[in-house]
């Protein structure tokens, strides 16, 4: 082509555009470039991409074309002219023709492209980073200037992507470490994940139907809503889903809901930007980047505030969101578990939780069954916990007697599982010769247990179980009597007691 249809390549200006370039980094620096860049080399359109080679794709750091940026460009390089850049590692020049010879790239004929110019991006190692590319609408002539610009600005390419790749590998450590401080109340599950004691124990029929539901939704990318009240084991669920999936891999990111400050939820999710606030002193991935590929766990779900919902349903949606203080798009693949204690639908119907964030949630639904529906799983528990506490404290492992049986079958537990180990770890330590259980003081005093069927067998109560006893067996008297002492239907002639007796007993000890 004439030499004049093109600018002529001023080495002073391009001093001048190269010592501009300096003066910035990140995404401002890309897009500098590409503008710069077509400006100088006089074509349509130029932009940098970074590699992907696990979906064999590139995706535009920055995109110049026509006077303005396109947002958001990704596409994979089968059956383009990125695709020889790519795989050979070489530049590509195309002269003229391009669509021609590249009929299966359905953007050339859109961007009316006639010529294209493309060099890969390598770091020091000669990795390849992405690639540096030119096209326009005129046939684009292989001068020794043009090439020695274009090589110039590839070096600079060159060296921020890889700057940037390296500064990123040291960020998600850096956010790695700091998930694990902030997850440092969680010491005692983590550590019961590392020493491998993550199977679920139960043979009752809710947790085998529920092995059962869990086995079925697993090996899939389904959201999955786990529900149970506190100190079922919701976390173990969720962790069992991502073990038993194919991302089983990849990262299992958990994040408690409740225990991120409020003006901080946000950035922690989605990440921020170096200034976006005070104290954001760098950039910072949120817990959505750190866990794409994998599996985010969001525990506590129905304590997140609704300005966050909202956000939450558009990455469930669309799978992109924003970094705090940024304005690109950012796309994660990310299986989402989530879990509560409480009533979504409930929440729903009073206006705090969004119903279309619940529709999205609950998906799939994992009800986790309470300790007390559970019948003599809490037995096989028992025996696996000691088991764990008495190598933890190099104590000997004392046997469940039939007393010590009878009082965890007959206390309600409240806190389910995490309120059995609380009182089995104590009933060890306080044990008075660390063979016998010291359950009558590590339980709570309103725990009494159930008398024995047998009408000889031998069972010696305590004071305090007695008294909780006979508390226990005048309430259900009262109850069964609809609070009526007196007359033939009343609790004196059930328990065949006179009733000024009664009524004497129970003031005694607290009844109306």
């Amino acid at each position: 082509m004439p030499a004049t249809d093109r600018p002529v390549l001023d080495q002073r200006l391009l001093d001048a555009l190269v010592h501009g370039l300096a003066g910035s980094s990140g995404q401002a620096f890309f897009e500098q470039l590409v503008r710069q860049l077509a400006l100088m080399l006089g074509v349509k359109g130029a932009w940098v991409t970074e590699w992907r080679p696990a979906r064999r794709r590139l995706r535009a750091l920055a995109f110049w074309f026509d006077d303005h940026y396109i947002e958001d460009y990704e596409y994979d390089i089968g059956g383009t002219p990125c695709e020889p850049v790519i795989n050979r590692c070489e530049p590509t020049l195309v002269a003229e023709r391009v669509i021609e010879l590249y009929p299966r790239d359905p953007d050339l004929p859109a961007l009316g492209a006639v010529s294209y110019l493309g060099q890969p991006l390598q770091d020091a190692n000669g990795v390849v980073l992405g690639h540096l590319a030119v096209l326009d609408d005129k046939p684009l002539a292989a001068s020794a200037a043009l090439l020695s610009v274009f090589r110039l600005f590839t070096a600079r390419a060159s060296a921020e992507l890889a700057r940037l790749w390296r500064d990123q590998a040291l960020a998600e450590r850096e956010a790695r470490l700091r998930t694990l401080a902030a997850e440092a109340r969680q010491l005692r599950e983590d550590i019961a994940l590392l020493q491998g004691e993550t199977e679920i124990l139960g043979e009752s029929p809710p947790m085998r139907r529920m092995r059962e539901e869990l086995r079925r939704v697993a090996g899939l990318d389904t959201t999955v809503l786990v529900s149970g009240e506190t100190g079922t084991g919701k976390e173990l669920v969720a962790s069992a889903l991502h073990r038993q999936s194919g991302r089983a891999g990849m990262p299992f990111i958990r994040v408690n809901c409740a225990a991120i400050a409020l003006g901080l939820q946000e950035s922690e999710f989605f990440g921020h930007e170096k200034g976006a606030f005070t104290g954001a002193l760098q950039r910072r991935d949120g817990r959505f980047k750190l866990a794409d590929g994998g599996t985010l766990f969001l525990d506590e779900v129905g304590e997140m505030p609704p300005d966050l919902q909202a956000k939450l349903l558009r990455v469930l949606q669309e799978g992109e969101f924003e970094r705090v203080g940024g304005g690109r798009t950012e796309k994660v693949d990310v299986r989402l578990i989530a879990a509560t204690h409480r009533d979504l639908a409930a929440m729903v119907a009073e206006g705090s939780f969004r119903q279309d964030l619940w529709y999205r949630l609950n998906v799939f639904p994992l009800r986790v069954p309470p300790l007390r529906q559970r019948g003599d799983d809490i037995l096989l528990l028992a025996r696996a916990l000691l088991a764990r506490f008495a190598r933890r404290h190099g104590l000997p492992l004392p046997e469940l007697t039939e007393q010590d049986e009878r009082r965890l079958r007959a206390y309600p537990w409240p806190g389910n599982v995490r309120e059995l180990e609380n009182v089995l770890e104590r009933a060890l330590i306080i044990s008075p010769d660390g063979r016998r259980l010291a359950l009558e003081r590590a339980l709570p005093e309103a725990s009494p247990p159930p008398l024995p069927m047998e009408p000889d067998e031998a069972v010696i109560l305590t004071a305090a179980e007695l008294a909780a006893l006979e508390k226990a067996n005048l309430e259900r008297a009262l109850a069964h009597c609809q609070g009526r002492i007196a007359g033939p239907d009343g609790a004196a002639a059930l328990l065949g007691l006179h009733p000024n007796t009664l009524s004497s007993r129970l003031k005694a000890i607290g009844l109306r």
